[in-house]
């Protein structure tokens, strides 16, 4: 049996997961964090030697002949092989634990120099993620194996290591038996596609470090350590700042060794379940606003950078996402102390999903989740399902941001799900357990939340009333944002707000998923796939790119974090928050008339989370008006960023107005319309349903664009361009034209 096949060998010679953490040389190191300074720390990440083989058994013994790639990568992405996306069914046989006989394999080599300051060290180099499964080699001999795309794989290389220049290898394969546990909703890639590096440790190191903190303490598995506050040391915790996602307040534990100093961001927050089924964090009963987060790049695929990482983030601050559920795996580490220092609520869901067993036979089986052929009822596969959950709990058990554990996603609820369980509790009894499949199957006694998908709001309002009182009620996917999605999003949080037992939910999901080549967004099935799932993986909350869709402000506007309403002359302005006082904002409070701003005022507004206020509006109503008058309410932060919004008609008389004194249809023949109005003329296509001229100030604003596209593809014809670049500025142009259209078309009424 090949050893990627077999359910009893998914790693050789692999580390003990431990927590993630980076050592310094000293204590100021420690404290700014920044792992690119440290001296034992090394990032492999750049260009390796590459080959690629359809077939494994086809790779020799001695690789001669190689390419360059870019590691961190995905190889299909890099033009080896070709992505494949499918949402449910498996894109290969269901037959565990083997694969398909032809699997493809990529040979990764580099070299890196020792010199004599790490030499009497010990070495290790960490994988943080490959897919699906990788064996190592260092200067030629074996050193060990492991499986788990998007978990980490640490080994000791000391003993194969020589002062100088050493050889690096690694085989990766398409697919192994691990496989089968990673059949999640997104591109089938492959490739190291996470960050590689080595650390230099002392010959005695620290190995791991357990951190448990609550609201008066933290307590930490170690002897020698230092607790600061903003690298101020602290010798007491009286009055402690506590984490939550609005205030998110983090210590800094140092941990020394010999000759190391290893820092951990520590947030005290307590996590607990109210009798009447409210999720508590530090005693107050939190509203999850939520998404669900796919590593996912239209030029990278699973590969994203720190920066990008980073930008989905700040990109969810600015939409009022307060919670994100991991779907469907761990995140590379850095993401979760992003996650610590912006504040925000996680739910860290292990690398398992089985959806395709459903779909396994002509017609499908549905969840017949008893029969021993599923995962999670096969023995077969008890092991991988614990070792999956251990090693995410072992290391990101020191993350405050993280308050639930998911057991994965859609793979029935079987007992290996319970083996996961027993060991997370055993672990670690400061977080809530989730698993969506236990509430499918309708037996919640082992979980701690009743999680639920796409129940529709008037299913919820019966769940509300009707689900066991003293455990919280999760969708974790709802409100799905394919589309002009997500949609009935206003009546999914008015139920969230009358009912505290109902937690919230994540929408599915926050960017569309895409591989872009030769300047076009391609799906499923466009990659010559036999089996895909067409343009379902196009379901973003934002597009590929992050840009804002309309559903994105939407979000905005219901996550928002107060309200406001008017009756007569009394403004009742409303505190959404679960900690934070809107004397942290402006407020912003005009008065339009007919589009122009007739009144405006500003103030700061002193009112206490879950509370209102009540200001007096002394504002004399306009005789008559034209199109509206209307009161707008802005909430901006202290950098006078728009953080939410409230709109009020104000009665007002109206008198009529003619769009034709504006607007005339000059002429028109079988096919087209002529219309003309003030420096503007339209042509319409009534055959095809589009505009195809647009003339605002004498001036073609589709032609520009079109010789602009133009320009861009001889550019690239000539080989001035790359087609990356290409494709950026080609999508940048139509961006600048749609815009271009919305200014003419809005500006001509």
């Amino acid at each position: 049996m090949r050893i990627y096949e077999n359910f009893e060998k998914t790693y050789e010679n692999r580390m003990p997961q431990r927590a993630y953490y980076i050592p310094y040389e000293n204590l100021e190191k420690a404290l700014e964090g920044k792992k690119e300074n440290s001296s034992y720390y090394r990032c492999l990440n750049g260009i390796w030697n590459f080959s690629y083989y359809e077939r494994d058994i086809d790779v020799p013994d001695t690789v001669t002949q190689w390419d360059r790639i870019t590691v961190p990568s995905c190889w299909q992405t890099e033009g080896y092989g070709k992505p494949g996306y499918t949402n449910v069914v498996y894109p290969h046989p269901v037959d565990a634990p083997y694969v398909p006989d032809d699997n493809p394999c990529g040979v990764y080599s580099r070299t890196f120099t020792i010199d004599k300051n790490w030499i009497e060290r010990k070495i290790y180099i960490i994988f943080e993620g490959v897919s699906s499964c990788h064996f190592l080699y260092v200067n030629g001999e074996y050193v060990g194996y492991s499986q788990g795309s998007h978990l980490q794989a640490e080994y000791d290389i000391t003993p194969y290591i020589r002062k100088g220049k050493n050889e690096l290898t690694v085989k990766v394969l398409k697919w192994c038996v691990g496989s089968y546990l990673e059949d999640q909703d997104f591109f089938r890639l492959s490739g190291i596609f996470r960050d590689v590096y080595l650390l230099s440790r002392e010959e005695n190191h620290i190995k791991d470090v357990y951190i448990k903190a609550d609201t008066k303490s933290i307590t930490v598995d170690a002897e020698n350590y230092e607790i600061y506050f903003q690298k101020e040391k602290v010798t007491s915790l009286t009055n402690p700042k506590l984490w939550t996602s609005e205030t998110p307040n983090l210590y800094t534990v140092v941990v020394k060794g010999e000759t190391e100093y290893i820092p951990f961001n520590v947030g005290m927050r307590e996590i607990s379940i109210s009798e009447k089924g409210e999720l508590l964090i530090n005693g107050v009963s939190v509203l999850l606003k939520g998404v669900n987060h796919h590593d996912t790049h239209p030029y990278n695929g699973y590969t994203m950078s720190e920066k990008e990482l980073l930008n989905d983030l700040e990109l969810m601050k600015q939409l009022n996402i307060n919670t994100i559920r991991m779907s469907h795996y761990p995140p590379t580490p850095e993401f979760l102390n992003m996650c610590d220092k912006l504040g925000f609520y996680v739910i860290d869901e292990t690398d398992i999903e089985t959806h395709g067993y459903a779909t396994r036979t002509y017609g499908g089986n549905g969840y017949d989740v008893n029969n021993d052929i599923w995962p999670c009822q096969n023995p077969s596969f008890k092991d991988m399902f614990i070792e999956r959950m251990v090693r995410m709990v072992e290391r990101d058990k020191n993350h405050p941001c993280i308050i639930i554990w998911s057991t994965g996603n859609e793979s029935g609820y079987g007992i290996n799900q319970d083996y996961m369980i027993d060991y997370t509790r055993s672990r670690d009894n400061s977080r809530l357990i989730h698993c969506e499949d236990a509430s499918r199957k309708g037996d919640n006694k082992n979980v701690d939340i009743i999680s639920r998908m796409y129940l529709s709001p008037e299913d919820l309002k019966e769940k509300a009333v009707l689900h066991e009182h003293n455990k919280p009620l999760f969708l974790c996917e709802y409100a799905h944002a394919m589309g002009n999605g997500p949609g009935s999003l206003i009546d999914y949080m008015a139920i969230f707000r009358k009912h505290p037992n109902i937690i919230g939910g994540c929408i599915w999901e926050w960017a569309d998923h895409t591989i872009i080549k030769d300047g076009v967004c391609k799906y499923g099935g466009d990659f010559g796939e036999l089996t895909h799932d067409g343009n379902f993986c196009c379901d973003g909350l934002v597009f590929h790119d992050r840009t804002f869709k309309a559903g994105s402000l939407n979000v905005k506007y219901l996550y928002q974090n107060f309200d406001s309403t008017l009756e007569g002359n009394k403004i009742t302005i409303s505190n959404l928050h679960d900690f934070t006082n809107l004397n942290n904002y402006k407020f912003l409070i005009e008065v339009e008339k007919d589009g122009e701003i007739i009144y405006n005022e500003s103030s700061i507004i002193d009112v206490e989370p879950h509370n209102s206020i009540e200001l007096p509006f002394a504002f004399k109503t306009p005789d008559i008006c034209n199109y509206g008058v209307y009161l707008n309410i802005y909430m901006l932060d202290k950098n006078e960023n728009e953080v939410g919004m409230k709109q009020h008609e104000i009665k007002c008389p109206k008198q009529s107005v003619s769009l034709s004194e504006k607007l005339n249809v000059t002429s028109q023949d079988k096919e087209r319309a002529y219309i003309e109005g003030a420096n503007f003329k339209y042509i319409f296509n009534k055959h095809y349903g589009v505009l195809e001229s647009i003339i605002k100030n004498e001036k073609e604003i589709l032609a520009e664009t079109e010789n602009l596209v133009d320009e861009i593809n001889r550019k690239y014809n000539r080989g001035l361009l790359s087609n990356e670049d290409r494709s950026k500025q080609v999508i940048k142009a139509w961006d600048v034209c749609t815009n271009r259209v919305a200014d003419a078309l809005t500006g001509s009424f």
